[in-house]
């Protein structure tokens, strides 16, 4: 006995209509996972939401045969026939693992069109293994599950199909895209005003970004001598994930002109592990014609590899700069990465040698479809930059050059709208504001921190791990000092650059008010979960929030009648803690909390 099955994009129980949703409503609503990697080996595209709809939906019908013991047959809605004989049909199967009333062989040697068939409860079952979690269209999964088996193909089509003229398609243009890694933006300048183009461009776009080089005042990032950069930058990914990415960009000379989704989009597609800008000039060798012959032809003027604008996965990163080269770099940076990506280069991608010595794939963005570094014949298009020579419009702009360059960089800024004026690193919040709110007696909250840099200081402080008590320490508790993150200068710098002028603003004719120490806190449920009733060793104390998704352990002022459970993730609270601001952490019953606490000095001298 054989069961007819229709596939349609109706709500029927063996159907699935994935038309008008998103790809995560898809996947919570079945329960399906799709194979992100596979591509259609015609178009050479991810999964379209139409295809793993109908997918679902013969999965649904396989799981309706294999539960019944019944054999089935399986009809797609644009199944078009006359009459079928089922008898024939369940007679043949007693002989066959599947029977094909309609198909058509592909140029790739197996059939295709998953329109009309039938199978038995056992071939179901076969069909189902391993399908739920790595759904591909229906039409590439059976024949590569039954090859082999004994399939039986009427000589003649019973079942053919609508013409698509008559009715067109459901499936909808929207492939499964793989999701899109966890990206850090990172740059390195020591003067934040000089970063004024980058930060415009980067609010604009809703970018955040981390300056390495706050603090370094006295790192010579001038070339020759721009190695510095490459060992902050190597600090930093050795806190990251190793399949994070990290997108590394100049801060001096450098503007974003789209978004991180598109920038994460195109990497993609060049499907390698690294990718660095190209230039049209071979500096700092430029008059080395042997070193300049070491370049490959490529078809476009940007053949020279530039080191102001790169992005790749954190663990390649860290395997680039760790290589070794027999050619001197003199401490610049750029020929540093030059040397180096040669090195690479000279051997075969997938080669024995390039796996033993660099497994990981590395190129340059010849046509600037990322990347854009100077270019004179550069226009700005409908708020793009459209460069004449690739026909690509660049995500990043770098004005990198001589007094030339630097004049263009300025225009093609102005043509964003980013002006050349003194502006603050978004990383601080504009201080001349003096943003703030009393929400107690002698108790302000003022915003400080970014979602992006309270999850740095919460993944910062769990690599390192010690998490332990103060020696001398009367109320102990988990804490990690700043110092040990190699961030006591960054945050010194922010809190003379904000928290002090609204203390001083407040709190005069206080004078004196310098970082003493700072610490990141940690309350779980393993370990510490509260924290009973005291006074700091602070004249003014700020303590910030770092996450959500706990419950309990919140900072409580008895004697203000307040607490910081209404105060957001990354916003400070200001109190003079020695007397007046007693303070406790109520139990912790869900999750885990991190804060930071920050003290400062409560005379001339008074240095931790």
């Amino acid at each position: 006995m054989c069961i007819v099955y229709q596939i349609s994009l109706h709500n029927s129980s063996s159907s699935y209509d994935a038309r008008g949703k998103t790809w995560p409503q898809i996947l919570s609503e079945t329960g399906c996972k799709a194979r992100t990697e596979w591509l259609d080996p015609i178009h050479e595209r991810p999964i379209l939401k139409g295809e793993f709809g109908c997918a679902v939906s013969h999965l649904r019908a396989w799981e309706k045969i294999a539960e019944s013991g019944l054999k089935g047959i399986i009809l797609e809605e644009d199944a078009l026939f006359e009459q079928i004989n089922t008898y024939k049909v369940d007679w043949l199967l007693e002989e066959s693992d599947s029977v094909w009333l309609g198909y058509r062989w592909n140029d790739m040697g197996y059939w295709y069109n998953c329109h009309a068939y039938a199978i038995t409860p056992d071939t179901a079952k076969l069909l189902i293994k391993d399908f739920w979690h790595q759904i591909i269209p229906v039409d590439e999964w059976v024949p590569a599950r039954l090859k082999g088996m004994n399939n039986y193909f009427y000589s003649e089509e019973v079942v053919t199909q609508i013409p698509r003229e008559i009715r067109p398609s459901t499936i909808e243009d929207e492939a499964m895209k793989p999701a899109h890694p966890e990206i850090h933006v990172l740059t390195i300048g020591t003067d934040s005003e000089k970063c004024w183009a980058l930060s415009q461009s980067c609010n604009s776009y809703g970018i955040d970004f981390r300056n390495l080089g706050r603090g370094k005042e006295d790192f010579d990032m001038s070339s020759l001598g721009g190695m510095p950069k490459i060992e902050l930058v190597k600090e930093r990914l050795n806190y990251l994930p190793k399949e994070d990415l990290v997108l590394f960009v100049d801060g001096y000379d450098t503007f974003f002109a789209d978004n991180l989704g598109t920038i994460v989009d195109r990497f993609l597609d060049f499907n390698v592990d690294i990718l660095f800008g190209a230039e049209e000039n071979c500096w700092p060798l430029s008059d080395n014609d042997w070193f300049k012959s070491k370049w490959k032809y490529v078809g476009t003027p940007y053949k020279f590899l530039n080191s102001g604008l790169y992005i790749g996965r954190v663990g390649a990163l860290l395997d680039f700069f760790n290589l070794t080269s027999s050619t001197p770099d003199d401490g610049d940076d750029q020929l540093f990465c030059q040397t180096r990506f040669l090195s690479v280069q000279n051997y075969p991608r997938g080669s024995v040698q390039e796996n033993n010595k660099f497994p990981h794939s590395i190129e340059l963005d010849y046509e600037a479809y990322i990347f854009q570094n100077h270019e004179p014949e550069l226009q700005v298009v409908n708020r793009q930059l459209s460069n004449p020579r690739t026909n690509c419009c660049g995500c990043i702009y770098h004005g990198n050059g001589g007094p030339d360059a630097k004049e263009l960089f300025v225009t093609m800024a102005n043509k964003f709208g980013y002006t050349e004026e003194p502006l603050q690193s978004p990383e601080v919040i504009k201080t001349s504001e003096l943003k703030y709110e009393e929400v107690a007696q002698d108790t302000l909250v003022t915003p400080f921190l970014t979602e992006v840099q309270c999850q740095d200081l919460i993944d910062r402080s769990e690599a390192i791990g010690n998490w332990g008590q103060m020696d001398g320490d009367k109320f102990p508790a988990q804490e990690i000092r700043l110092k040990q993150l190699g961030l006591w200068e960054e945050y010194e710098i922010m809190w003379k650059e904000h928290l002090f002028k609204i203390c001083e603003e407040y709190w005069k004719p206080v004078e004196y008010m310098g970082l003493r120490d700072a610490f990141t806190m940690r309350y779980s449920m393993d370990t510490q979960r509260s924290l009973g009733l005291h006074t700091d060793a602070s004249l003014i104390t700020g303590s910030v929030k770092l996450n959500e998704h706990y419950d309990g352990a919140t900072l409580h002022f008895p004697r203000q009648s307040y607490d910081n459970s209404e105060v957001p993730v990354g916003s400070c609270i200001l109190f003079p803690s020695q007397v007046t601001h007693g303070h406790y952490v109520d139990d912790l019953t869900y999750g885990t909390k991190y804060s930071l606490t920050m003290w400062t000095s409560r005379y001339r001298g008074d240095e931790n």
